[in-house]
Order: structure tokens, then C-alpha cells, then sequence
């Protein structure tokens, strides 16, 4: 009764989102995803751990492609090395049922959520946001 409406309430808070609450809304996805994706390994539940790790590789990819080299090349180059690493991990973790790994991917993607957590806020006058930005939902 309510997916329509709730769909539409996160279409719209996207819409609206500065740049810097999408790219942690895509950050926290990811870093759920790629914790249910490690769950779901230990549960032995192999398409959920499909579904979950692939969906977080999706968001690494993004976040890959979406690096602006002109503005900062030197961060950019180990951002994308950093990447590349995790989606090795993801594909070792789907592959092999390494738990670890995803684990892993979790937590590098949690370091780099909290450093731009702080660039956002300083960049946008905000204050820090303890948890997911308010309304800001990212379909997983």
C-alpha cells in the first residue's frame, strides 16, 4: 500500500539532496550492503549474498567512475586504487564465500563515509550528522 508513496518520498528526497548527502546516502548503502552480503555467507544463503555483494560492488563502481581527477588528481588516483582493491574483495567474497572479505569492504567503506561525513559538513556549513542523512534513503 505504502511502496508507491514511499518510492516517491525517496525519489524526491535524492532530487533535492546536495551532492555531498547523496555521496554518504551511497556510502552507507554500500557499507549495509556489503555487511548483509557477509550475513548472508555465514547464513549460507547464496543468492541473498549475490544479490547484497552485488549491489555493493554497483555502488563502488559508481563511486569510482564519479571521481573528478581535474579537482584533486593525487587523491582521486588513490581513491580509485582503493576501489579497485574492494572490488576485488567483493568479487572474492562472492566467489570463494568469504565473509571476511565483505566484512573487510565494510569497513573501508565506513573509514571513507566518516572522513567525507566531515568534508560535507565543513563544505556545507552543517553540522555532522550522527546517522543517515534525514530523509535520505538509497534503495538496496
Amino acid at each position: 500500500m505504502y511502496g508507491g508513496a514511499t518510492k516517491r518520498y525517496q525519489q524526491v528526497n535524492m532530487q533535492t539532496a546536495s551532492r555531498g548527502q547523496i555521496l554518504i546516502a551511497l556510502y552507507e548503502t554500500a557499507i549495509r550492503n556489503a555487511r548483509q552480503g557477509a550475513a548472508a555467507i555465514r547464513a549460507k544463503n547464496v543468492v541473498q549474498k549475490g544479490r547484497d555483494l552485488q549491489r555493493a560492488s554497483a555502488i563502488v563502481s559508481e563511486l569510482a567512475s564519479t571521481l573528478d581527477r581535474e579537482v584533486a588528481p593525487e587523491l582521486c588516483d588513490s581513491l580509485e586504487q582503493l576501489y579497485f582493491y574492494m572490488q576485488r574483495r567483493i568479487s572474492q567474497a562472492n566467489a570463494l564465500l568469504d565473509a571476511d572479505a565483505a566484512d573487510e569492504v565494510a569497513r573501508l567503506l565506513e573509514t571513507l563515509k566518516d572522513a567525507w561525513v566531515q568534508a560535507v559538513a565543513q563544505v556545507e556549513g552543517a553540522p555532522r550528522p550522527q546517522a543517515q542523512p534525514s530523509g535520505i534513503a538509497v534503495a538496496s
